[in-house]
Formats: structure tokens, sequence, C-alpha cells
């Protein structure tokens, strides 16, 4: 190629308009490939009835619950509604461990952890920062095993409590096919005007309704065997308290709202005598007259002696 070619800015141009046409091409056919807006997480809101555990009845109500999916894991927290003024939303969280899925097998993985003090103290100033919470020294125990809790005075007359509590069968009882799994629950309440008894009742009043349909994951271990002492001759039991009908009501007449009328009994009059009239000082009594004189006869001496029939005294 002589040097006079090489210089001729005509010859690149062939060049230039291929190299335009491959670019027209890509970017065509990367915005045919384009689906829509794709979010970077994996968090879903999902309906109530698909819910992990549900408060107990007469609880908070679920206002909404965001799900999470890993590649060992499914978490669910379950927002309760909040009328304290303490701010933060009150929320149980439920994590259930165990295999998910092949469909999630290119996410991340759940860090799990079992539950310490320092994981703890982390967690719970996260939830109720700048609020002074006191971890309860008593041994607490529902229907899934131990769990214990923090209580502490929030804003005004708020109550705030963080509980926690973790599911898993005893260490002896796992292995590599039976009771495998484990779940993992915290609550975070704050409540106006409220107790630190009925925060509590929360966590004896919740209930698990999921788990993973394999074989192996149970992570409530085996059931408990049956009272030796039932059935047993020597071995008497008794009624609770509250397991016997209460004694029925004894019926009471009403009482008639008409008046009652009420005979009287005759009152007897006693008449009392007159007092007599008695002779003052200044009044004279008047001496007797010959006519009252002649009028009064007395007897003599012989006549009283005598019949009283007798002439002579008569």
């Amino acid at each position: 190629m002589s040097a006079e070619k090489a210089g001729n800015p005509s010859s690149f141009r062939p060049c230039v308009r291929l190299l335009a046409g491959l670019v027209i091409v890509v970017s065509v056919s990367g915005c045919g490939a384009r689906e829509g807006v794709r979010l970077t997480g994996n968090a879903n809101i999902v309906p109530d009835e698909t819910a992990l555990a549900l408060p107990p009845p007469g609880g908070p109500g679920i206002v909404n619950i965001v799900e999470r999916r890993f590649s060992n894991a499914v978490q669910q927290d379950i927002y309760l509604f909040t009328s304290a003024a303490t701010p933060g939303q009150n929320v149980m969280r439920v994590q259930l461990f165990g295999p998910v899925g092949l469909e999630y097998d290119g996410r991340t993985s759940l860090a799990y952890s079992s539950i310490r003090a320092s994981e703890i103290g982390r967690e719970t100033r996260r939830e109720l920062p700048g609020m002074r919470l006191v971890q309860s020294p008593l041994y607490l125990q529902n229907n899934y095993g131990p769990f214990s809790y923090a209580y502490g005075r929030g804003r005004g007359d708020d109550a705030c409590f963080y509980a926690w509590q973790q599911i898993r069968s005893r260490e002896e009882a796992r292995t590599t096919f039976q009771n495998r799994g484990t779940i993992q629950v915290r609550l975070r309440l704050c409540e106006a005007g409220a107790s630190e008894e009925k925060l509590l009742r929360n966590m004896y009043g919740y209930t698990i309704r999921a788990g993973f349909d394999t074989a192996g994951w149970n992570p409530y271990g085996a059931a408990p065997g049956v009272d030796p002492a039932l059935g047993r001759t020597g071995n008497p039991i008794y009624p609770g308290g509250g397991d016997l009908q209460p004694a029925p009501a004894r019926a009471v007449e009403k009482a008639d709202d008409r008046p009652v009328l009420r005979q009287r009994r005759p009152t007897r009059v006693v008449e009392k005598p007159a007092p007599s009239a008695q002779a003052t000082p200044d009044e004279t009594i008047p001496l007797p007259t010959t006519t009252d004189m002649d009028a009064v006869v007395v007897p003599s001496p012989n006549c009283v002696a005598e019949s009283a029939v007798a002439t002579s005294c008569r």
C-alpha cells in the first residue's frame, strides 16, 4: 500500500460504520433483555395468614410481616401494634433454621449463633437504645422451653420489654437424621401504662405455627414420656382447685316492689284515776251541823253485845 492510500481518510470510513453498527445492535439487544427494575434485597411483605408465629389471644395485633429467605433459614419480622411514646416498633422476630429448598441455594446464609450474654446485650441496646433494662434473674419456662427477658421504663409511663428464646432439642438427642433444626424468637414490646407481668404474659401465650416438612427436622425433641405414677396402685391423684365445677347458685326470689300493708295492733288505753283534790292550807273544812248529827246513829255498847236483830237496838 502506498503512502498516499494510507493517508487517505476515506479508507477508514467502512470500519467506522461497521463498529457503529455493532454498538447499536448490542444496545438494542440489551434493552430487549431488561424485564424491569430488580430489587437488590430478598425482603418481601407477606400476608398475615402466613405468619410463622402468632401473638397470644388478647395481645398486640399484627400490622404487617416482612419475610426474608436465606439458603439455610427463613426469617420473619412480625410487626405488632404500638401505642407507646417510646421510639421504635414492637416486633416479634422468628427465625427457622433448616432445609429451605434447592431454589435458595444461591442466596446468602443467615448467620447462626447460640444465645450468649454479650450477644443479647447488643441486641437489647439496638432495639431499645438509651434505655436502662434489667435482666430478670428468674428461671422461666413456657410450652417451648426456657426463656429470659429484660425489663425497663420508657418515655412517660411506658413499660418496655425484650425477651429471647431458642428452641432446640438437647445435644444428646440430636443426630444426623433426627431432632435437627433450630427456632429462635425475639420479642420487643413497649406499652403505655403496662406492668411487667402483663408484658411477660406474651411469652407464655404465643404460638409457633410453622416448620419444615422434612424428615428429621424436629427442634422440639422427643415427646416426654408418660408419668410412671399413672395407673399405679397407691398413687392417688386429686383434682386441682379449678378442675371441679362450682356449686350452683341458690335461687333467690325477687322481692316484691309493692308496699306492704301492716296491721296495727289495737292499743289498750288505760285510764288513770284523776287525782283527788287536796285541801290547801287556806281552805276551811266546815264543821258538821245539828242536822247532820241527827242523821248519824251510833250503837250503844249493849247493842254490840246483844243480837243484832234486837228491837231495842234498832
